[in-house]
């Protein structure tokens, strides 16, 4: 028989065995996570009709003849490669990027996939192959830690789970206290000071005033009647001529002074000047609330009548205290809320220096009925604005009924602006947290691209349930195929690496799934291959046939 038969033989069935291979890939193009296959082929066993020969000195040499015996199936290869990712927007749906496979199955069997295609069951347990197995990973503590080198478990959101309360132990404050948010007191007078309508200064002689109409005589006086800062009434005579308290507008300032200027004792007091224009100002030398006053009244003593328009004052500016308030709920042990309400005073005796005290409740917790203590202290600034030292606290109290709440107060990093400052832009200041919280409940989850699955319960707290793990193997393409999307170890594979490279090489994308890596243009350029590959053996087959159609017929 001839041996091209045979060769034939073997080049039909190897193509069929092609388009096994490629119809199988073409059957996945819409397979979740399936990665397509590649068959090879090699020669098979070759028939030696003479050997080499090496060169002589009468002849040359001559190479190897040989007749080959047709072909064999050298390998059918699983690509394992990236495919493409799909926006599916559901939370259950997981893909990898990265050479690893997600963990499946139970506490006796263990698969990989890269389906993620995921469900949750009636008891929370995350499902993969539509409910047939588990997906596999680290269960967090209580605490939310996960231990990525412990052993691999079914992983359970527990919908519906309580998050106990926890009671605030700290609240932060942010940003800034005005530094010029007290202010001095200001009154100016009504009538500007000229002389010949140029604006007066404190060494014009009153005589010389556009507002005398009538020269003033020695004697006559300028009556000034008021209240100091303190709110005590002041009362002082000017009485004009330079034998006695003068005769310029200097020297009737002088007079307001000595009545109205700084007093030692109380830090108060406040000082008369003439501005630039000609107008008579009396401003506090403490910033501050005031109850400064001035009023002015002239009177004619002398034998000559004598006349001089007076001014009155406008308070044009107020004398404040700069407060500033922030309030934010704080949680006892039970997770009832609780209004703490701070604030800020700036000290206006001492530079760079606010005070502060907090209310809980609008005072309905307080010293008498909860133990409230700790809810006052400074806060002190450095020359260039930033935070040199907060005082006071911890905030003590007892809610009824709960335990003793003890909240550290925190303004911030002292030496840097990285919390409470002073600069003179309008206060900001707020409580920027707290680390307390009622009751809540399990009511959603995420998972981050390192597998991580977060909880987010009523209360606003969110803590990490557990990780999907992941494995990796020194040979992919060893694992053996078990349908359903499912791959097993084999020796050739190696063994699984779980866990390792969390985030590195594996990361997780949620809302995605991945893609069948068929190539639907390669597999029907691959179809024609094996079609014609296959013709072509059967056209030999054919042809050698009736070659031994004629040699049966030579007896003829």
């Amino acid at each position: 028989m001839m041996t091209s038969l045979f060769s034939a033989v073997s080049g039909l069935r190897n193509h069929q065995t092609q388009m096994d291979v490629i119809g199988d890939n073409i059957a996945n193009v819409n397979t979740i996570g399936f990665k397509q296959s590649r068959i090879s082929f090699a020669t098979a066993l070759a028939q030696l009709l003479c050997g080499a020969q090496g060169p002589s000195a009468e002849r040359g040499g001559m190479n190897p003849m040989q007749l080959g015996l047709g072909s064999r199936i050298a390998s059918i290869d699983r690509m394992i490669s990236q495919g493409n990712l799909e926006y599916t927007g559901s939370q259950t749906d997981v893909a990898i990027q990265g050479d690893g496979f997600f963990v499946v199955g139970n506490e006796s069997e263990r698969f990989y996939t890269r389906a993620g295609n995921f469900q949750i069951d009636a008891d929370g347990h995350l499902m993969a192959q539509g409910g047939k197995h588990y997906v596999l990973g680290h269960i967090a503590d209580v605490n939310g830690n996960v231990d990525s080198s412990s052993s691999v478990e079914a992983l359970v959101l527990p919908f519906g789970e309580k998050d106990p309360a926890k009671a605030t132990s700290e609240v932060s404050y942010f940003c800034n206290l005005n530094a010029d948010a007290s202010k001095e007191q200001t009154w100016t007078a009504s009538l500007a000071f000229t002389t010949d309508t140029d604006p007066a200064s404190g060494a014009t002689e009153i005589n010389e005033l556009d507002q005398v109409t009538a020269d003033l005589d020695d004697g006559d006086t300028i009556e000034i009647s008021g209240t100091n800062q303190a709110g005590t009434a002041v009362t002082v005579t000017f009485t004009y001529g330079a034998a006695n308290d003068g005769t310029t507008l200097q020297d009737l300032i002088d007079v307001i002074n000595s009545a109205t200027g700084y007093d030692s004792a109380s830090g108060t007091g406040s000082t008369a000047s003439i501005d630039a224009s000609g107008k008579i100002l009396l401003v506090d030398n403490q910033r501050g609330e005031s109850e400064t006053t001035i009023a002015m009244t002239f009177g004619d003593t002398g034998s000559v009548p004598s006349a001089m328009a007076m001014p009155t004052f406008t308070n044009t500016q107020s004398g404040i205290t700069g407060t500033h308030s922030a309030s934010i709920y704080v949680y006892d042990s039970l997770g009832e809320r609780h209004r703490m309400e701070i604030t800020f005073t700036q000290d206006v005796t001492t530079a760079n220096v606010w005070n502060w005290e907090i209310i809980v409740d609008n005072g309905q917790l307080n010293a008498a009925n909860a133990g409230l203590s700790g809810n006052q202290g400074t806060v002190t600034f450095s020359s260039d604005g930033s935070l040199a030292d907060f005082d006071g606290g911890p905030l003590t109290f007892t809610p009824p009924g709960t335990q003793t709440m003890a909240i550290t107060l925190d303004g911030g990093t002292i030496g840097t602006n990285k919390g409470i400052t002073q600069y003179a832009s309008p206060s900001t200041t707020i409580a920027l947290n707290q680390d307390g919280y009622g009751m809540g409940e399990l009511e959603d989850f995420s998972i981050t691209e390192t597998g991580e699955i977060i909880g987010s319960y009523s209360n606003g707290v969110t803590r990490t349930l557990g990780q999907v793990a992941t494995a990796r193997f020194a040979n992919a393409a060893g694992l053996e195929l078990t349908g359903e999307n499912l791959f097993r170890e084999t020796v050739n594979s190696g063994v699984a690496r779980i866990g390792t490279d969390a985030g590195v090489t594996n990361y997780i994308h949620s809302g995605y799934l991945e893609l069948s890596t068929v190539d639907l243009a390669r597999e029907f350029t691959d179809i024609i291959i094996a079609q014609r590959g296959f013709q072509a053996n059967a056209r030999v087959i054919s042809t050698a046939d009736q070659m031994l159609q004629e040699v049966t017929q030579l007896k003829r």
